[in-house]
């Protein structure tokens, strides 16, 4: 991109995109597994690991002061969050917050007892149903096109999921650390669909849940796993990756690159970074020739009703998933001030129209590092993306044709935008996210920034002040750029972007965070002081605050007329990429 006001690096090619997945998926659907992490069972109402940490803490904490259930009213506060592990801290006894082993070490100091810590996990999980990403999953099983999955979760969400689908609860081979020899008879005899539960069920006597269990997790049901990973491949699914244990067996399944044979799929939620262990893993199986990435995605629900509406096998039995809703989202007027049932505001602009022609180069040119060199090359001011018909791209003609003729060019024309290609990650939208960032780009009060895949929008500190950000009485900021005490690190307060498409239209998102500038040359403990600094900025941020934030940028980026215009490089010669953009975010609620 020749921007001046942007910078672009390498994209990662370790990512892989949910379009490009499904199609992966469709091709392979029998030789790839499931791997299922407390995340899929969020929506059941079953908290996850780090949700469980914060209540075990919470309950330390309150045993220690000797204080009531009211005294912490929210352990998912920032602030109530900080100041517990301020004292746990102080203890010295207790692993640092992201640690690997930080369930396990809090669950056996709440909890010594099995019986009790058996019965914390009973009465947390027993309320679960399952969602509809679970019955979406008995549907590929029932399909074939699942046949092994594995869990670190103790729910029955899933045998559950299989009995309504089947019909019947004879079809699932499940097992547990209680009777691992059964999961590896069926893998030898080939009954599926098998489910192995790596932690045993909450039923069980042999429920693993401390460290020192978790170390001695059962030999034969690890080596299972690792024998079933040489000859599938694996979709992870809403899994941390901080059992070490698991960890282990996942690495020593690689085998020196026979592992895996049809992929590793690692899903992670947007934003989120995953644990040092994940991207080290899938580091290490590219390396090894190893068909791996990361795959950003919301939810898992939404990746199993994504997938089960592409697949031929399940596309036309979507009826038998009775009662289940699919997790989509629809337009309602937004409710008026006062409603009995309130709206929250969400961090999403409309994008209210978009580009719907860009222009087509058919020529004998590879992928994006190739397409990124010619225009280099060519001096030229475009943006372009490569697709199976050829190069899309927007600009003025001369410059399309600059960049392209050495490769040359047998058909030349407009090709119209589909909105269906705008549904998912496709090169039709990263050409127009790419116009997008660029038209914003123009606006004198932000830069915007490349990292990878992430965007960020960056203030212009010579006119952008912490009034800009003021809504009412709150006053969010008091500063937005500053070094980090005498390590070296600058911050500045800015806001990453990103591109969806929910509800039949784009929208453009909106997560106000701080930025650090980190020499390389920076030790460790100044980065980690710097981290420290950006959690006390933003520990103090609650609703009113992110509002005032939200507003700011919204301005900053759109204006505060009603709707904006925006245009990447005005031009009347050429293709530009036009938007129109709302500058009220929307609101989600229950509709009525």
């Amino acid at each position: 991109m020749h921007d001046g006001k942007t910078t672009t690096a390498h994209k990662d090619s370790a990512h892989m995109d949910v379009a490009a997945f499904l199609r992966a998926y469709q091709m392979r659907a029998g030789n790839v597994m499931w791997f299922l992490g407390a995340g899929a069972s969020r929506a059941a109402g079953i908290k996850t690991a780090g949700d469980m940490i914060w209540d075990f803490k919470q309950n330390l904490y309150r045993s220690h002061k000797k204080l009531s259930p009211n005294a912490i009213a929210d352990p998912g506060d920032p602030a109530v969050q900080r100041k517990l592990q301020r004292y746990f801290d102080e203890l010295s006894e207790f692993p640092a917050s992201g640690a690997p082993d930080e369930y396990a070490r809090y669950f056996e100091a709440t909890y010594p007892h099995a019986n009790d810590r058996r019965a914390y996990l009973d009465k947390l999980i027993k309320q679960g149903k399952p969602t509809y990403g679970h019955l979406g999953l008995a549907l590929l099983m029932r399909e074939g096109c699942c046949r092994i999955v594995w869990t670190t979760n103790f729910d029955r969400t899933v045998e559950d999921a299989a009995a309504k689908i089947y019909g019947s609860t004879n079809d699932l081979v499940a097992g547990d650390l209680g009777e691992p020899k059964k999961i590896a008879d069926a893998l030898d005899a080939k009954r599926f669909p098998i489910y192995g539960k790596l932690h045993g069920d909450y039923h069980s006597v042999a429920l693993k849940n401390t460290d020192d269990e978790l170390r001695e997790q059962d030999v034969e049901m690890r080596r299972t796993l690792v024998q079933a990973c040489k000859t599938n491949g694996l979709a992870v699914v809403g899994y941390s990756g901080r059992d070490v244990s698991v960890m282990d067996a996942l690495r020593e399944a690689l085998d020196e690159g026979r592992g895996f044979p049809h992929g590793l799929f690692w899903f992670k939620r947007s934003g989120q970074t995953p644990f040092e262990a994940v991207t080290e893993l899938i580091e290490e199986a590219r390396r090894l020739g190893v068909d791996a990435h990361l795959i950003e995605n919301e939810t898992f629900d939404e990746l199993v009703s994504d997938l089960v509406r592409f697949l031929p096998e399940t596309a036309d039995k979507l009826a038998d998933i009775e009662g289940a809703k699919p997790p989509r989202l629809r337009s309602a007027p937004l409710k008026t001030p006062g409603a009995t049932t309130p709206s929250i505001r969400t961090n999403a602009l409309p994008i209210i129209s978009h580009p719907v022609m860009c222009q087509l180069v058919d020529c004998d040119i590879g992928g994006w590092s190739e397409i990124r060199e010619a225009i280099e090359k060519a001096g030229v001011d475009i943006e372009a993306r490569r697709t199976k018909e050829g190069v899309i791209a927007f600009g003025r003609e001369p410059d399309i044709r600059k960049a392209f003729e050495p490769f040359g060019i047998k058909r030349f024309e407009t090709r119209s935008i589909p909105d269906k290609n705008l549904a998912y990650e496709s090169e039709d939208r990263r050409l127009i996210r790419d116009a997008l960032m660029r038209a914003l780009g123009n606006r004198p009060q932000i830069k915007i920034v490349r990292r990878g895949w992430r965007v960020i929008a960056l203030p212009n500190l010579d006119t952008v002040k912490p009034a800009d950000f003021q809504l009412g009485n709150v006053k969010p900021v008091d500063r937005l750029s500053g070094m980090v005490g005498n390590t070296g690190i600058r911050w500045t307060e800015c806001c990453e972007l990103r591109l969806d498409y929910k509800l039949d239209r784009l929208w453009l998102l909106m997560e106000p965070i701080i930025h650090r500038d980190i020499p390389e040359e920076t030790g460790a403990t100044q980065v980690e002081e710097s981290k420290e600094f950006v959690r006390d900025r933003l520990a103090g941020r609650f609703n009113p605050k992110v509002n005032a934030m939200l507003s700011g940028w919204a301005s900053l980026l759109v204006g505060s007329d009603r709707t904006v215009t925006l245009r990447s490089f005005g031009i009347s010669d050429g293709i530009d990429a036009t938007f129109e953009v709302s500058s009220i975010t929307g609101f989600s609620g229950v509709s009525r």
